[in-house]
């Protein structure tokens, strides 16, 4: 770090420490985005280096708050999306954005120039820097609502630095598909009964990377573990209670689609957010917009063998 960099970080912290030590959250806040305002560079230095000055920090302190949309496979997240930015941008008067975690922080990296870094983001990193990554896209992106889309499994460290953390999620909706037309659309994809068990259930054990992020500079893997682990992981009632989830299965989606909106709707203002409900718009929306649903057949006799020895069915939705 050149000398400059470093005494403009030691001065910014000593101010933030103050600022946090005398509960004045309004003049951190407002510190925090003179910074942004005027070098990111100096704003990534010092969220990196106050990570553990703000992981305990009430709520008051983050003016904006993250919503996070996650299945295993985000392709099936596209409707709830493309649902969401329709109606928010009708009914809401706040600001709000709708986009990939793991491409927003690559977005993030390659803006601010840091050649320096490693150009790689694994689980490692986000054991000792989730905390420091969602704080990094909270104060960078100035809308009222982050909405991001995940495949990452969750997960809480006995240092209390958490994948999603408690004082910056407003809520969550984790989506489900039945493993079944997962394990079909995989065999589809890969050809190759070996490779779709594998999506399936990383039996290689092997960083999820996804395909948009296979070419950047900046690589962020995502810690989607396997079918089993990223599903309990989310339903899990302390994880759904604390960080106040929804769960919504994409067959439900399918089959009663405006019921599924609306309960999206009702969790949204049932935690605060002044959005209205408008029956017409829903309505709208759908009448356009069709759940999409591709048959690519059924499972063999050796694939339904291969599910009811590797899946946890204890906690499967019927």
């Amino acid at each position: 770090m050149k000398l400059l960099k470093k005494i403009k970080l030691n001065y910014n912290f000593k101010l933030l420490n103050d600022l946090i030590i005398n509960n004045k959250y309004d003049e951190a806040i407002k510190l925090i985005t003179d910074i942004k305002n005027k070098d990111k560079l100096d704003l990534f230095l010092l969220l990196k280096n106050s990570q553990n000055l703000t992981a305990n920090l009430p709520s008051d302190f983050y003016k904006k708050k993250i919503i996070w949309i996650i299945s295993y496979d985000t392709s099936e997240l596209t409707y709830i999306n493309q649902f969401l930015n329709y109606y928010l941008s009708k009914n809401l008067n706040l600001s709000f954005l709708i986009k990939n975690f793991a491409s927003s922080l690559n977005d993030l990296f390659v803006s601010l120039g840091i050649d320096n870094q490693v150009n790689e983001i694994k689980f490692k990193d986000f054991l000792s820097y989730s905390n420091f990554y969602q704080n990094l896209l909270l104060f960078n992106f100035d809308k009222d609502f982050l909405f991001m889309n995940t495949c990452n499994s969750f997960f809480e460290t006995n240092k209390k630095n958490f994948f999603i953390h408690p004082n910056i999620t407003f809520c969550y909706f984790y989506v489900i598909r039945d493993p079944e037309s997962l394990l079909i659309r995989y065999k589809n994809k890969h050809n190759s009964s070996e490779a779709s068990y594998d999506e399936l259930f990383n039996f290689s054990n092997q960083p999820y990377l996804s395909k948009d992020q296979e070419n950047k500079k900046f690589k962020v893997f995502e810690n989607r573990t396997n079918y089993n682990i990223n599903y309990n992981s989310w339903i899990d009632e302390n994880v759904a209670s604390t960080y106040k989830g929804k769960i919504v299965t994409f067959e439900k989606l399918l089959n009663d689609t405006q019921n599924v909106l609306l309960e999206i709707l009702y969790h949204l203002k049932q935690y605060g957010m002044d959005v209205k409900i408008n029956f017409d718009d829903i309505n709208s929306f759908i009448s356009k917009n069709k759940v999409e649903e591709k048959n690519y057949g059924a499972l063999s006799n050796n694939d339904k063998k291969f599910l009811n020895k590797n899946l946890d069915r204890n906690n499967l939705p019927s």
